[in-house]
């Protein structure tokens, strides 16, 4: 059939429609602004004045059974505090039917060895580290929190005055000649040494047997966060490898002669952290305080604090009308002046959703970018414009679209188990260069 002009342009219309359309809708990456051209004749719009409100509030305590790191210490942040962490673990067999034949061995020493990692805070800053040997045993069907509290019995069985050692293949050992990488070395009295050495074979059988008699450690430090002389920026917490071969208990005896009993993802440990704000900003933030500094809000590890974002004013952007969303990016920005030379900042942060129960939640985006391109969502530290930033355009078109709750979301540290980071970031609408921004490039549809 012969076409008229007419049909033939509606025609090149219909289909023209449809490329626009799928340049509209389809990017390389999600939040990817496309087409990333604008000729005139796309009504593209950009706005960064919704209102985004911020809030302080407690972390909730962290499960610390399950970590490749445990924290030792304890510092006193000039802005969040003093923060510490102690380390309750066990000492396993590192065979079966273990036999001393006490009346021939004398101990020499015993020695419990943790393997350094990492630290933060002042290296020169001198603690008192104090082993305890626990009174209650450590279940392998009990999860445990960085609240739990685990007794042990009053008198310690050994104690350092220290401070953090990182130079490589740094220690020597009296028994022989190989120089070891950093550690810690904390010499239990032989008290205890005689007591193990005295152990009966059948409580020396297996690791059942021996950790009914002997249960575990709690290594902690002679201070306590609402008991310190630390001044503002001393002490330090200290990062270990508890599974590594350098992390263990041995005896030495009979003048030539050791045992090493191992500590390893088999043994049942976990990190127990405490942090006290009294007198801070940060307690004036969880206290909703008229003295409170508005233009900031925290992050902090440890189970310490986190900061809860809402955007009181979204739904706004639908007022004239559905769009499509182009690219939504909420930016954290450090505050100045927070930065101080033993403070770590936190070098990635990580932000989630909140249900209707208060449960965090993983973000649209997240999961997308999970999938694809794990740095698209964001979170890293930009050391340059001393921000965070995260791509959120998935989690705002569910909102706007009522397909996901406006609840809210939470802004935590990732290293919050293994690493004793913080951070102090701008907020408040008039904070000028450190607010919280949230930019959207969108289309009327």
């Amino acid at each position: 059939m012969k076409q008229t002009f007419n049909s033939i342009l509606r025609k090149a219309f219909f289909l023209s429609a449809i490329f626009f359309l799928t340049l509209l809708f389809s990017c390389k990456k999600d939040g990817e602004l496309s087409p990333n051209f604008d000729n005139g004749n796309l009504a593209i719009s950009y706005v960064d004045t919704f209102s985004v409100t911020t809030s302080v509030e407690k972390e909730d305590s962290l499960r610390t059974d399950d970590l490749l790191l445990n924290m030792l210490g304890i510092y006193n942040d000039p802005i969040f505090g003093p923060v510490s962490s102690s380390i309750y673990t066990q000492a396993l067999l590192t065979g079966l039917d273990l036999d001393f034949n006490t009346s021939t061995l004398l101990v020499d020493s015993a020695v419990l060895t943790l393997d350094y990692v990492g630290f933060h805070g002042n290296p020169a800053s001198q603690m008192t580290v104090n082993v305890f040997e626990l009174d209650t045993d450590l279940d392998k069907n009990i999860d445990y929190y960085s609240s739990n509290y685990s007794a042990y019995k009053p008198m310690s069985i050994g104690s350092l005055n220290y401070a953090p050692n990182m130079i490589p293949d740094s220690v020597d050992i009296d028994f022989d000649t190989i120089r070891r990488k950093s550690h810690l070395r904390l010499k239990l009295n032989n008290t205890f040494g005689d007591a193990i050495l005295g152990a009966t074979p059948s409580q020396l059988s297996d690791d059942d047997s021996f950790t009914n008699f002997m249960k575990g450690f709690c290594i902690t430090t002679s201070e306590t966060v609402n008991n310190t002389t630390l001044s503002q920026s001393d002490g330090s917490i200290a990062y270990f490898d508890m599974n590594s071969e350098l992390s263990t208990l041995t005896l030495y005896y009979d003048d030539t002669s050791s045992y090493s009993f191992t500590i390893n993802t088999s043994s049942e440990k976990y990190s127990r952290f405490d942090q006290n704000y009294t007198g801070t900003d940060v307690e004036a933030h969880l206290n909703n305080d008229i003295s409170k500094k508005i233009n900031r809000t925290y992050v902090s590890s440890m189970a310490g604090v986190k900061t809860r974002i809402e955007l009181p004013t979204i739904q706004d952007l639908y007022k004239d009308g559905p769009v499509v969303i182009n690219k939504a990016e909420i930016i954290f920005t450090v505050e100045q002046d927070s930065e101080l030379p033993n403070d770590a900042i936190d070098e990635t942060v990580y932000l989630v959703g909140i249900d209707v129960d208060g449960n965090q939640i993983i973000l649209a985006d997240n999961n997308s970018a999970i999938e694809s391109d794990p740095a698209h969502f964001g979170g890293t530290y930009d050391s340059g414009n001393k921000s965070y930033t995260f791509n959120i355009s998935r989690h705002l078109h569910q909102i706007l679209n009522s397909t996901t709750p406006n609840y809210g979301m939470y802004l935590v540290s990732s290293s919050a188990k293994t690493e004793a980071n913080r951070v102090v970031l701008g907020s408040g609408e008039k904070n000028g260069a450190y607010k919280t921004r949230l930019e959207i490039t969108y289309s009327k549809i």
